[in-house]
Parts: C-alpha cells; sequence; structure tokens
C-alpha cells in the first residue's frame, strides 16, 4: 500500500438530481464508467453546506468545530467586523499535509480555501479568494511563470459574461474557463511526481446557482422559452465537463484510487430570508438613535437598499454604476448611505447575523467588545430566539421558514468550538435561502430572490475507483469527512484518532480490508493556526468583490 496513489477530483456542488437523466442517457459517459466500476453514492455535507466550510471539512476529515471555517465571512473575535476567511484560517492539519510529512508527494490545484499557498511537499496552485493575478497564488513560487510559459495564465477569476443578462453566454463562459483550467492540470498531473493529486472544478457550482430554473420546470421563475435555447448550451457545459474530467482520469497510472467527489448538493430555492431584519422585528438587534442612522433607517424602510438599487440602475441600463453597488467598491462609502452595520447599537443588540446560511451570534458578555447578553441568560435567550425562529411562517403561503434550529454544541465541537455561531437556523433549503447582511441588503425579511435561482442542499456525489474498490456498490450514509481518513488509510498511513470521518471501508473488498487494517495515531488536532488571519486592505476588497459577484455576501 505505501505504493499506491490516489487522485482527487471535485465537481463542486454536483448532484444526481440533475446529472442522474443525463447519466443514464449516457451524455456523461466517463463520470457514468467511473461510477458504474466503483463503488458510489450520495455524499452528505456539512452544516451548514457551504463551500468555505464543506471543503476544509473534506480536506481535514473534522467538523467545523475542528478546523474553524463556518462560511466566506465571519465576525471577529475581538469587534464586530468582517472578516474573510482564508486558508489560514483553518485549525487542523490538511490531508495534504499530514501525507507531505510522511514522505508523499502532494499536488493541490483550485481547492478552494488554500489561499495563500504554504511550503508543500509538492506543489500548490490557489484559485478561488486569490485577490488577483499579481498574488502569489502558487508553491513553489516559480510555478506560476512555468505554467503561464507552458499552457496560458490560469483563470482565476469566475467569469461574469453574461451573468444576470444572457445565461447562454455566461453558461459557455463557464466552460471556457474549464477548459483554459484544464490545460494546466493536465500539464501538472504530466510533468510533476504526485502520491496524491487534488484538484476542484469551480464552475459547476458557479453555473447552478444561476441557471437552476432553467432545467428545473417546477422552479417559479421558470421560463420554458428561455429554457430551450439555453439547455443545449448547458448540454454542452456538461458534457464538456465530463470530457475534461475524463482526459485527466486518462493520465493517472492504473493503480491508483479514483474519487470523484462534490462538496455539498444542489437544488431550487425560491426566496431569501434576511435574519438581521427579523432579528431586529425580534428586538434582538437594535440600532442606534443618531440623527444620521435615524435617517438611514427612514430611508431603509422606504425602500433606499443596496438590492434596489441594482434594480434601479439595471433599469436605467446604467450598468457601469450597477457594477459599483454590486461590487462593493468603494464599500466604507456606500455605508455612509446605506443602513449597515456601522449603525448597529451593539451595547443593546443580543444578536445578530454574519453568514449565508442562517449563523446567529450572541452578543455575551466577557466575549464580545459590547457584549448585552449576561452569561446567566445566555440559554434563555437562544431558547427564545429557536422558539420565534420555528414559528415564523411565509405570509404568502404559511410555510415554515426554519424547520430545524441547531445549538452550537449539537452540530459543532473541537478546539474551534468557540468560534462558531451560537445557533444555525437551517431554512427549509427547497425553498429559502437565510442571508445574514452587514449591509440590510434588503427592508424585506421574506422576499423572492433575486438573480440566483439554485442553492446549496445537502446531499452531494462521491464515488471512487481503484485496485481494492468493489465496482457496483451502492454506498450508505457516507459523509464528506470521511474521504480524508479513507486517502491516508489508501496511502498506508495511519488515521488520527481525532478526526469525525470513517474510512469507507464498505467501498473495499472484504479481501482488501483484511489485508490491510485501519490504524490509528493518537495526534491531536493542532497544527492549524485558526486566527483571525487578514488580506491587506486592498486584497480584502477584491476578494469582496468576487464574493459579491458569486452571490455570497451581499
Amino acid at each position: 500500500m505505501t505504493q499506491r496513489k490516489v487522485a482527487v477530483f471535485g465537481l463542486d456542488g454536483i448532484t444526481f438530481d440533475l446529472l442522474q437523466p443525463w447519466l443514464d442517457e449516457g451524455r456523461l459517459p466517463n463520470l457514468a464508467r467511473l461510477l458504474a466500476e466503483g463503488a458510489s453514492g450520495r455524499l452528505r455535507s456539512t452544516i451548514p453546506p457551504v463551500s468555505a466550510s464543506a471543503w476544509p471539512s473534506f480536506a481535514t476529515g473534522t467538523n467545523p468545530g475542528q478546523h474553524s471555517l463556518i462560511d466566506f465571512t465571519y465576525p471577529a473575535q475581538d469587534s464586530y467586523e468582517i472578516r474573510v476567511s482564508n486558508g489560514l484560517t483553518v485549525g487542523v492539519p490538511a490531508v495534504w499535509q499530514m501525507a507531505g510529512a510522511a514522505g508523499k508527494q502532494v499536488g493541490v490545484v483550485s481547492l478552494p480555501m488554500t489561499y495563500p499557498p504554504r511550503p508543500i511537499n509538492g506543489f500548490m496552485l490557489c484559485s478561488f479568494l486569490t485577490p488577483s493575478a499579481d498574488s502569489d497564488y502558487t508553491y513553489p513560487a516559480e510555478l506560476k511563470d512555468e505554467l503561464t510559459d507552458a499552457c496560458g495564465p490560469f483563470p482565476l477569476r469566475m467569469s461574469e459574461k453574461g451573468r444576470g443578462v444572457d445565461p447562454a453566454i455566461f453558461v459557455r463562459a463557464c466552460k471556457q474557463l474549464e477548459i483554459d483550467r484544464a490545460r494546466s492540470v493536465q500539464y501538472l498531473l504530466r510533468q510533476k511526481p504526485w502520491d496524491l493529486f487534488i484538484y476542484v472544478m469551480e464552475t459547476t457550482d458557479n453555473l447552478q446557482h444561476e441557471i437552476w430554473h432553467l432545467v428545473d420546470e417546477t422552479h417559479p421563475m421558470h421560463d420554458p422559452a428561455t429554457a430551450a435555447r439555453v439547455l443545449p448550451d448547458i448540454l454542452d457545459y456538461y458534457e464538456t465537463v465530463d470530457r475534461l474530467l475524463g482526459e485527466m482520469v486518462a493520465l493517472v497510472p492504473e493503480e491508483t484510487l479514483v474519487i470523484v467527489l462534490s462538496d455539498h448538493g444542489f437544488g431550487p430555492f425560491h426566496k431569501f430570508f434576511h435574519i438581521n431584519n427579523w432579528l431586529a422585528a425580534n428586538g434582538w438587534l437594535v440600532f442606534k438613535r443618531t440623527p444620521v442612522s435615524l435617517l438611514k433607517r427612514a430611508a431603509f424602510r422606504l425602500g433606499l437598499t443596496p438590492i434596489n438599487a441594482l434594480r434601479w440602475l439595471t433599469t436605467l441600463g446604467l450598468s457601469d454604476m450597477r457594477k459599483n453597488v454590486k461590487r462593493g467598491r468603494g464599500g466604507k462609502n456606500l455605508r455612509r448611505f446605506f443602513l449597515s452595520f456601522n449603525d448597529v447599537d451593539w451595547s443593546r443588540t443580543r444578536a445578530f447575523s454574519v453568514g449565508n446560511f442562517g449563523q446567529v451570534y450572541l452578543n455575551v458578555k466577557g466575549q464580545r467588545p459590547e457584549g448585552a447578553v449576561e452569561p446567566a441568560e445566555y440559554e434563555a435567550v437562544r431558547d427564545a430566539i429557536i422558539a420565534q425562529a420555528k414559528a415564523l411562517r411565509d405570509p404568502e403561503d404559511g410555510s415554515q421558514v426554519v424547520p430545524v434550529v441547531y445549538r452550537r454544541e449539537e452540530i459543532f465541537h473541537g478546539i474551534s468550538e468557540a468560534r462558531l455561531p451560537d445557533l444555525v437556523l437551517h431554512t427549509d433549503r427547497a425553498k429559502y435561502v437565510s442571508f445574514g447582511h452587514a449591509d440590510f441588503g434588503s427592508s424585506r425579511i421574506i422576499e423572492p430572490s433575486t438573480g440566483q435561482t439554485g442553492h446549496h442542499h445537502m446531499e452531494g456525489v462521491v464515488g471512487l475507483r481503484g485496485p481494492g474498490v468493489l465496482p457496483g456498490v451502492k454506498l450508505e450514509g457516507a459523509s464528506l469527512l470521511d474521504p480524508t481518513p479513507t486517502i491516508l488509510h489508501y496511502l498506508g498511513l495511519p488515521v488520527p484518532e481525532y478526526m469525525d470521518g470513517r474510512v469507507l471501508t464498505d467501498a473495499f473488498s472484504d479481501e482488501f480490508n483484511a489485508a490491510n487494517p485501519i490504524s490509528h495515531s493518537k495526534v491531536g488536532p493542532g497544527g492549524g493556526s485558526a486566527g483571525d488571519a487578514i488580506y491587506t486592505d486592498a486584497e480584502e476588497e477584491l476578494v469582496m468583490q468576487k464574493l459579491r459577484d458569486l452571490g455570497y455576501v451581499a
């Protein structure tokens, strides 16, 4: 087993719910072959099912309470500033660090939440949340120029061509980005030594946010005419991704364990749930009484919000100004005009939300600078928020918006638990997506979605193929935390006892399992940083622009 290799190909957000008919029709032959010749099944994501938390959970085999990442943004522990997560925020070692320390050569390409690159026993290329092409996004540093000379520049930024205007153009742009990236990936597979290789195709997620209403006839925003026009491009995109996957797998030695997976599933959503507006309506979030804040609140109630500003500028055809609002250029200046966290009276605020998936943080005395919740009333405040959240109904049809609320300790545990939200309001994922806007993007509590029509669901995809894997096995109960223990075991390395995931022994034959018993190590979960590592102001603004473009922050 010490000579074995593992190649992991991530397809961000893919789901059987969308792909199965195309798999059955033979449109995706390479993915279909991988799944049929190995063990496969649905893969349960993390709570919340967001890439910023899910991919680190895959990489570390741990829950967010260990590795610390919960979303792309989070509130600083020593202030109410919004910080941007990055690779330095991860609190426990990743699989490539453990494999590299054991002498294995590793390669990691385009895996979210790895920027900035750090020294490893091999090579790394970061893409998502890399501030710009001028940034140092490879290890070793000279790999950047090597790839540019051999393959052309590696595309870092998701394309915005046609987004929100013509979905066919946007789909084609996503396809071209994957084609351009694949040249570098195939070069690395051919030219560099590796025992563990990881590559993630990111645009599958990006695309599905935008086109779900076109592939889902039951979606309230479904437009049959546009769907008929764009569907050939959508199919061409997925067929191209499948072709590129096949070309990459063909470059992998035959004795390699190949794993294909997604970090979460995908599906429709119809409406936004603006949590901070709801918290304010219930008295848990309170605004300042200064003349400026009172004026901004009055304008907010009348509809002067960033989302409405986007709509007005779009209607007027002022596209350049629209981009400035959407991308938050001069965000600090925008907050002078729009209601924001700058207008919150923290000394009277007991709870607030930051993030995309229902995260609620309590403003506890002794934990935050202007804490308003006495430690003795902590549980009572949580109980009250839980009760009100579960009672919330959509005024349009009476649907329950938040069927489940998790207390922090119910889903998170580990060395980083104290950094994570006190509650997670888990909405009905098929209908509602919750947003904790630091700039109060809308004045409503529940409203129809703007732009995006698909969002993250809990069940992704996993498939394993290689020596020892049983062909045709259907995996049951697999978790995103399981692939890393499986990878370590397959490479002949011990699995740390602190990991929450398990080795997927049911994917392998009895003979393989008998010949290769699992070994564990008692090494602790330290080794990451889990600090409030921040970009420079200029870098953070560039990263926030990317997150706004993708719809992950207001």
